[in-house]
């Protein structure tokens, strides 16, 4: 099966939730800017949650060393999604592998160095919108990354929810599909049934 990030938790249910799906991966976001952002304090409720075996990824923007440091101790963080650009300076000083993220405008997608690109865990594409720098909810267009081949697994990201993942997934074959707004009654509050949903849609494109 393609795998599921479910990104933006902030409730340990909806963690529990995420787990029993199939969730390979759920995303703690630490962006001062982002309505799903969560505490020091409230991850660790969150990495209680998760299930042995779900790899658990902190979301950060223009954070600093010392609160990645905090959030990585506190959430047991496995990676670090970084939705800004790195150097290889940046990457060796993170104390944790990285999915870097490339953010896409118009036919235009803003990729890391390619030697920064080679010491990255997996490549996240996501809309580019100034406004929302720590996930965008927004799907940008999927022509720009078809019949493209990247050096690392790729994750898609950018307004995709049940309707659209199964084509999503037919013309990109990702590594990951990542989800936040996609399966919410609100930010940060996921709904269930939607999340049921996305991971029927996932399923079903896997096997057809």
């Amino acid at each position: 099966m393609t795998d599921v990030k479910i990104c933006g938790l902030t409730r340990p249910e909806d963690v529990g939730l995420a787990c029993d799906l199939g969730a390979a991966y759920v995303g703690f976001n630490f962006s001062a800017v982002s309505p799903r952002r969560v505490s020091i304090g409230e991850v660790r409720r969150l990495a209680a949650a998760t299930a042995p075996g779900i790899l658990r990824v902190g979301v950060f923007v223009e954070e600093g060393e010392a609160t990645i440091a905090a959030a990585v101790e506190a959430g047991r963080l496995d990676l670090l999604q970084v939705h800004r650009p790195l150097s290889e300076t940046d990457l060796g000083r993170l104390p944790r592998p990285v999915i870097a993220v490339a953010r896409v405008s118009g036919q235009a997608a803003e990729l890391p160095e390619e030697g920064v690109l080679a010491r990255c865990r997996s490549l996240l594409f996501d809309t580019a919108l100034p406004e929302r720098p720590g996930g965008t909810g927004v799907a940008f267009d999927w022509s720009v990354l078809e019949r493209r081949r990247w050096p690392i697994p790729v994750f898609l990201a950018g307004g995709l929810n049940a309707g659209n993942v199964g084509e999503a997934i037919a013309r990109l074959r990702p590594a990951a599909v990542d989800v936040a707004s996609g399966v919410e009654a609100a930010p940060g509050i996921k709904d269930q049934g939607r999340m049921k949903e996305f991971f029927e849609a996932v399923r079903r494109a896997d096997a057809s």
